[in-house]
């Protein structure tokens, strides 16, 4: 039973990259927005959306770690962003982490990043416009993007996951000029070394 964190700021290619790990491993993929979009869809990007959307990913967590035998995967790929500089966004980290690792289960961190430039680029790929309603405007997500990266620190800092989530199998990649697939081969290739 494991937890595969995808983090990475917006538009670094976590849910591609997740969706060509899920290739790769016995886990099904849940990204960010399945759940947030799901809500929005009938109550706009609104914090009341925000809170039904963590509440059912910790549920689904949750009912994950205590049916392992009736589980239909072995592990849960999830993507998310953190703001590292945010003590509110390690919690809630730590809290998946935790729930997974007293479940006797192993989690792999897997931080992203990938330079700016390419990451505009990336917020306008059909695929992400596909999956995720709320970037299709993208002026908005564009600026979003930036904003964000001005605002809050989306990686870590050398040393920073290790030392505060000891217990985690961790690899940062910078996959800027990375295609998904080349990069999950990369991650299955660390995992495997890792003793997955």
């Amino acid at each position: 039973m494991d937890l595969f964190l995808i983090v990475g700021p917006q538009a670094v290619g976590k849910m591609t990259i997740g969706r060509e790990l899920e290739k790769l491993i016995d886990a099904k993929l849940l990204f960010n927005h399945q759940t947030i979009d799901l809500f929005a869809r009938f109550l706009g990007y609104t914090p009341e959306a925000f809170q039904l959307s963590e509440k059912v990913r910790l549920d689904l967590f949750k009912a994950f770690t205590m049916n392992q035998e009736a589980n239909a995967t072995e592990g849960i790929i999830f993507t998310v962003v953190a703001a590292f500089d945010l003590e509110s966004d390690w919690k809630v980290l730590e809290s998946w982490i935790d729930m997974f690792k007293h479940a006797g289960g192993r989690v792999y961190f897997i931080e992203l990043k990938a330079e700016l430039e390419e990451r505009i680029i990336r917020n306008t790929h059909a695929d992400r416009l596909a999956a995720k309603p709320s970037k299709r405007d993208t002026a908005f997500s564009s600026q979003e993007l930036l904003e964000s990266a001005r605002s809050h620190r989306l990686n870590s800092f050398e040393g920073e996951v290790t030392d505060r989530l000891p217990f985690v199998h961790y690899l940062k990649l910078d996959n800027t000029e990375l295609e998904a697939p080349n990069a999950a081969k990369a991650i299955h290739e660390w995992m495997v070394r890792e003793g997955y």
